[in-house]
């Protein structure tokens, strides 16, 4: 078998601080990797104007307007030319292993196509915590996991954008990131893969994923409504027939999501928004943060009920 050839497909927008440690963390791998291509999505700063003064090698930069993150990847695959494509954040990095166990994990499970790995996450104080994933079993050689909505529901994602690792011709068949969505993109990457079929997991850090404030979506926003991988996935659930225990799992998954997106409406004080993602059936599959949850949201509604006659008066005065 050949040894396994990657391009990297790194989307840019505004990091011009961390793009470059991003890409050395790349090209300090000890399985080298030929191709580094940097998708600069019409970012305002000079991060593209850095990478063009370090003259780093192997780095290939192709610019375009600002269309958003899923466009960037999707973008970058096209032009990649090896036959399997490895995703990074421009504000993450990879530990020196990664490629190396990507490249054994390709070479032990050819029934595989989705390859990743457990990561570090990092906040934006600096503070280092290992995510939090339960998984029905550990073998530090690798894995197949079969079941990716019964893990990812249970605690933290088992992997993220820049633990992954895809076939091209795999990418290609799933259709890619879907054009326009700003949040989720890559849960439906996810999605589509898990439901093709296994994926090869390595259970070892190999990714410092650094959840700063200001850069990734899910936490400086609070949407209205669920994602819409979710809301697709329940369709899917309506529509289709599948085994019981998969369309248990998909529901609790959704359910996950569901009440995260509920949690972050908590937080910014839109109790009816948080409500009404908890009456979704699916939610059920959470039943303790569906209480939880809940039970705060009603409270906040009644303090805004109790506080908003109060405010009338006192400014009618």
């Amino acid at each position: 078998m050949n040894k396994p050839e990657f391009s990297v497909v790194i989307p840019l927008y505004n990091n011009a601080e961390q793009i470059i440690n991003a890409i050395e963390s790349v090209q300090l791998q000890k399985y080298p990797v030929d191709e580094i291509i940097v998708v600069d999505d019409g970012s305002t700063d000079n991060g593209a104007e850095r990478i063009a003064q370090a003259n780093l090698p192997k780095v290939r930069l192709i610019s375009q307007n600002n269309q958003g993150v899923a466009v960037a990847r999707n973008t970058g695959v096209a032009h990649a030319k090896n036959p399997y494509i490895a995703f990074m954040n421009a504000n993450d990095q990879w530990m020196p292993f990664f490629t190396e166990e990507m490249a054994m994990l390709i070479t032990h499970f050819p029934e595989a196509e989705f390859y990743a790995s457990r990561y570090q996450c990092i906040d934006q104080h600096g503070m280092c915590a290992d995510a939090r994933i339960r998984l029905p079993y550990v073998n530090p050689y690798g894995m197949l996991i079969d079941n990716y909505f019964s893990v990812a529901s249970r605690g933290d994602t088992p992997f993220v954008m820049s633990s992954s690792v895809i076939k091209k011709t795999l990418f290609v068949e799933t259709g890619g990131f879907p054009a326009g969505e700003s949040a989720g993109e890559d849960q439906e990457l996810f999605v589509k893969v898990a439901l093709k079929g296994p994926i090869a997991y390595s259970p070892n850090v190999h990714v410092r994923y650094y959840r700063v404030a200001g850069k990734h979506v899910a936490e400086t926003t609070a949407p209205v409504r669920e994602c819409p991988f979710s809301a697709r996935l329940g369709l899917r659930l309506k529509n289709s027939q599948m085994d019981e225990q998969l369309q248990r799992d998909i529901e609790r998954y959704c359910a996950a999501h569901l009440c995260h997106v509920a949690r972050q409406n908590l937080l910014a004080g839109h109790y009816a928004n948080a409500l009404a993602l908890l009456n979704d059936t699916r939610a059920n599959r959470k039943p303790v943060y569906k209480l939880l949850f809940g039970s705060l949201a009603l409270m906040g509604l009644i303090q805004q009920q109790v506080r908003a006659p109060a405010r009338w008066f006192k400014h009618s005065n």
